[in-house]
């Protein structure tokens, strides 16, 4: 006997929510619009702005808009530089760091004559050049210090990782290169007595030394870059890997990252790919060198001018292959220039102007309330400072 089997209907297909169907169609709408808004002015937003309301979202504001200003200590050769976000304040009596609302994270006090200081992300060293004081920094805390008497530091870097440089004078030798990997332990030390040794930084990757060298060729006077391995170094006979002779072109400053190395001198700027090739080249031997910096993604700031004295200046942005990407005439005495990201600050007694990459003009803050010191941060805020107090200013 067969029993037939009922077929069971299906239930009927319940219907969506006239709410839920709204909501998703106005989802979709707004998802669209927004995707045609991205693209028709992604030449006018700025990111960035959305970067400082998250960062600076707790921090008190004047009636300008910017942080409030904070009292902090200065002194004798006082320079500011950022660090991580916060105001590193350097000078003769020591070094102090400060947050942007003012709280002060680092108060060290020790005497130098020639305070120098060098910034990567996080980390700060601070030396007395020609002097024996040293200190590292590193995240909003000081990890070493060095202080020997018999020691005369030359000069001290930090490359992005947190490995440390430090050129110091000693007897029998032309230049000696301690190197310090990212502990703060010391990793190698190497002694050359062939040329003079001036500065030195470790390669972004951590595997290679770059050394300044001054001396003399064909009776003539020579800067090189030479470039040493730290893997298979021979401490008897050291050989460089690589030399980049910048002839009678002393360095004044140098930027060693992932793309290669990127020199100034006084009267040119100079770049060379990682096996130190040059790769660019721009020249302004018939003008003077006013200010400079490094700091800005991938490029060369300058401030040059016709005459040894005056106002008419001329502010440049140069790439890597020594090429001139934009340029500004400023007639006003410019007291500060500080770079760093995208974005360049131009500080005279009259105004704060923040540029981008391509000198457009991005902000500008009519009263400094007597600013002389200008500290620019990627995110395109700024910190602004007198002798005794600092602020940050946040671009509307």
């Amino acid at each position: 006997m067969i029993k037939e089997v009922k077929k069971e209907t299906p239930p009927p297909k319940k219907r969506p929510n006239i709410f839920i169907r709204l909501l998703a169609l106005l989802l979709t709408l707004a998802l669209i619009l927004g995707a045609v808004f991205l693209v028709v002015n992604r030449g006018k937003l700025n990111f960035d702005a959305l970067k400082r309301w998250f960062t600076y979202r707790s921090l008190e504001r004047s009636d300008g808009g910017g942080g409030e200003p904070f009292p902090y200590q200065g002194g004798n050769s006082l320079s500011l530089y950022a660090c991580g976000g916060d105001l590193l304040a350097v000078c003769q009596t020591g070094a102090r760091l400060y947050s942007p609302g003012g709280t002060a994270y680092i108060e060290d006090v020790f005497t130098m004559k020639n305070p120098v200081c060098q910034v990567s992300g996080k980390a700060a060293v601070v030396y007395d050049a020609a002097g024996s004081a040293l200190r590292v920094y590193k995240n909003r805390a000081p990890v070493l210090t060095l202080d020997d008497s018999q020691t005369v530091i030359l000069s001290a870097r930090l490359n992005e990782n947190g490995y440390l440089a430090v050129v110091t004078r000693s007897s029998g030798y032309k230049g000696v290169v301690s190197v310090y990997d990212e502990d703060c332990e010391l990793l190698m030390t190497l002694q050359l007595s062939s040329a003079y040794v001036l500065d030195a930084v470790v390669a972004p990757d951590d595997r290679s030394l770059l050394v300044v060298t001054a001396g003399q060729e064909n009776r003539f006077f020579n800067s090189s870059l030479a470039q040493y391995s730290l893997t298979d170094l021979d401490p008897k006979n050291p050989t460089p890997k690589a030399v980049w002779s910048l002839g009678n072109r002393l360095p004044l400053d140098l930027v060693w990252d992932d793309k290669g190395v990127r020199v100034v001198t006084q009267y040119a700027a100079l770049t060379a790919n990682g096996a130190l090739s040059q790769s660019g080249e721009y020249d302004w031997s018939d003008r003077h060198l006013k200010r400079y910096s490094l700091l800005a993604d991938d490029c060369v700031v300058v401030l040059t001018s016709k005459y040894r004295s005056g106002s008419q200046t001329t502010l440049e942005v140069l790439d890597r292959s020594g090429q001139v990407t934009a340029s500004l005439e400023e007639s006003r005495p410019i007291s500060a220039l500080s770079a760093a990201g995208r974005y360049i600050g131009v500080l005279t007694s009259q105004e704060l102007n923040i540029y981008t990459r391509d000198l457009q003009l991005y902000s500008t803050v009519e009263n400094t309330d007597g600013a002389t010191h200008l500290v620019m941060l990627a995110d395109g805020s700024a910190f602004l400072a007198t002798q005794d107090k600092a602020w940050l200013h946040l671009p509307d």
